[in-house]
């Protein structure tokens, strides 16, 4: 065995990934619009988020955009709750009746 210790080990190999590229290695993301055909302001969301209030996303999303090969639950009210869709990868341009602009919550499923 080699006797250098850890921080004599170069790590050349490893690349720093951004948000959107580990995330999708990571099982995917979610990106929501503000409004319909992916316009509008942009939130990308790696994991579940139980208040969309705290990142001024809050009631806005119109259209959606899901990668990898999760499926994600999107709930009208915070914490999970209230009436839900449940949506695989793809592209949203325009969300289904009763969902627009009233989303909350968001959960990757497993």
């Amino acid at each position: 065995m080699n006797s250098k210790t850890l921080t004599e080990v170069s790590f050349s190999a490893v690349k720093e990934l951004n948000d959107e590229v580990a995330a999708t290695c990571s099982g995917g993301a979610v990106s929501l619009w503000r409004d319909a055909g992916f316009q509008g302001g942009r939130r990308n969301f790696p994991g579940s988020d139980a208040t969309l209030v705290n990142n001024n996303f809050n009631d806005v999303t119109s259209s959606i955009l899901i990668t990898g090969n999760q499926r994600w639950k999107f709930y009208k009210d915070a914490n999970f709750r209230g009436p839900s869709i449940t949506l695989g990868p793809g592209r949203y341009a325009r969300l289904p009746r009763g969902f627009n602009d009233s989303i909350s919550s968001l959960k990757r499923l497993s």
